[in-house]
């Protein structure tokens, strides 16, 4: 078996790991949603899907000349592509692996080891830390990834084997996640769960925590704390952070999978309470939910830093919301 760019597969015979069908996809080992993949093989990552194939491959081997390839690139779908390749390597090391994975995909790990090395990966893939040529990331995301895969692939163990020969590209955020650690051991950011509604609180104690300056951030939170202290602490799979008079409420990448081992809160539209709090701004501030089509499904204010709202009332207003549930049109179930 050998890794074809998604862009170059045509209508080649393949497996799709990670990733979404086309046309001439004759077996799908995906968590996404939708994904097609046999039911016996489910699991919550990619890797572990794989790696129950793998395991299985005796009872329905695959037509010779059958190629594997994935549509987007991030650790899971890595992970995913290597062990298809490298099937006894990677039996030998699944745990470490699968460990890799959801630290990539999840924010959660076991080892502090696959959380480094998920920091060097995702390094790769940012333009502002890669080790390749930054002409590559001005060209079409397809062929991106492509050379993603082919750099990573055959680097993948003397990685994971000398991962602290490349603190380089650790260092960073492996100090921000000591820091968050540190400062939720200290009580500076507090944390309190209220499982009926499967909310995560975290209270930022101190208005002046941007612990890091962040280039690409997918919101305000990845400056101020690492999403990997919480989500290693809780199974709460909708987490609100409060800093001051700034808030916002995402649901976890979990949610989005279809993940199978243990049932999760389903997500909520909540587009209806976007508009009930910007109402509440009195016209100097927007909320705005994204979207539960959304990996990540956030509900955050887009016309400014801070709410006008107060704390203890923007979160009645989440609470009540969530333990009410919205369907998808946002009318109150």
């Amino acid at each position: 078996m050998q890794y074809v760019p998604y862009h170059k597969l045509g209508k080649e015979p393949n497996v799709i790991v990670d990733g979404q069908a086309n046309d001439s996809t004759v077996l799908t080992l995906s968590h996404w949603p939708n994904s097609h993949t046999p039911a016996e093989l489910k699991d919550d990552l990619s890797a572990q899907i794989v790696f129950r194939y793998l395991a299985n491959t005796a009872k329905s081997p695959l037509p010779s000349g059958i190629v594997v390839s994935n549509n987007h690139f991030d650790e899971d779908g890595l992970i995913s592509l290597y062990s298809m390749l490298n099937p006894q390597a990677a039996a030998e090391e699944q745990s470490s692996l699968v460990d890799i994975a959801s630290a990539g995909d999840f924010g959660t790990f076991k080892d502090r080891e696959s959380a480094r090395i998920s920091f060097v990966l995702s390094a790769w893939a940012n333009p502002e830390l890669s080790p390749l040529n930054q002409a590559v990331f001005a060209r079409p995301y397809p062929e991106v990834t492509a050379i993603l895969y082919e750099e990573l692939l055959v680097r993948l163990p003397k990685i994971i084997q000398k991962i602290d020969n490349l603190r380089r590209y650790w260092q960073e955020e492996d100090s921000f996640l000591d820091t968050t650690e540190e400062a939720i051991s200290s009580g500076l950011i507090t944390l309190e769960e209220i499982p009926e509604i499967d909310l995560l609180v975290v209270q930022v104690q101190d208005i002046k925590f941007p612990y890091i300056m962040r280039e690409r951030c997918p919101s305000w939170i990845s400056s101020v704390l690492h999403p990997m202290a919480l989500h290693n602490l809780t199974e709460r799979m909708r987490v609100l952070v409060m800093q001051g008079q700034r808030y916002e409420l995402y649901y976890r990448y979990e949610t989005w999978v279809d993940f199978v081992s243990r049932p999760l809160a389903k997500r909520l539209d909540l587009s209806r309470l976007a508009k009930s709090l910007s109402a509440m701004e009195n016209g100097r501030g927007r909320w705005h939910f994204n979207g539960n089509d959304e990996i990540i499904a956030r509900l955050r204010l887009v016309d400014g830093h801070e709410s006008r709202i107060q704390p203890d009332d923007f979160l009645i207003e989440i609470k009540r919301a969530l333990a009410q549930g919205e369907n998808l049109n946002g009318s109150i179930l």
